[in-house]
């Protein structure tokens, strides 16, 4: 039910990012929502895809879950700050770091941040989200039972 849902999310995320392609080609040009639903779709597909990825034994960790909703948010929100802001990246523009305002809100709020806050993220997570000692021992049991069964089948074919 949960993988269901998040794949829901990255259809929908998905369909956001077409509506936004299609209104950068619409005739008579670009339509001023388009990047809008660029932005937006492509945040939710990024973390719908990584909640996707993060689902274990049927769940998402609490944590993770907050980390996602909030990663969306500032990216998300990175993204309508840089859209917002009046477009003067010509001489006499503002910089930050040395490069145009909109780029570097977007460059650290949608590259640095989350390449910062995502390892901690999976870091507080690790034990819940790894191989439990049953799992280790189902797995080593699997295995065992593959490994016997293909000397098994390598015996009987060399008859």
């Amino acid at each position: 039910m949960l993988k269901s849902s998040i794949l829901g999310l990255v259809v929908l995320s998905l369909i956001v990012v077409g509506t936004g392609y299609a209104g950068s080609f619409a005739p008579g040009g670009p339509t001023a929502w388009a990047p809008w639903c660029l932005s937006t779709g492509t945040c939710g597909a990024l973390m719908s895809l990584m909640a996707l990825g993060a689902v274990r034994r049927g769940r998402i960790a609490p944590v993770l879950r907050w980390v996602f909703a909030g990663m969306f948010l500032w990216c998300g929100g990175c993204f309508a700050v840089a859209l917002a802001l009046p477009a003067n990246e010509g001489a006499g523009g503002t910089l930050l770091f040395g490069f145009p305002l909109r780029s570097t809100i977007v460059l650290l709020g949608v590259a640095v941040v989350p390449i910062l806050v995502f390892p901690l993220a999976w870091a507080l997570t690790f034990d819940s989200s790894m191989l439990s000692e049953d799992d280790l021992r189902r797995l080593r049991e699997a295995q065992a039972a593959m490994a016997l069964a293909s000397r098994a089948a390598a015996g009987e074919g060399s008859k």
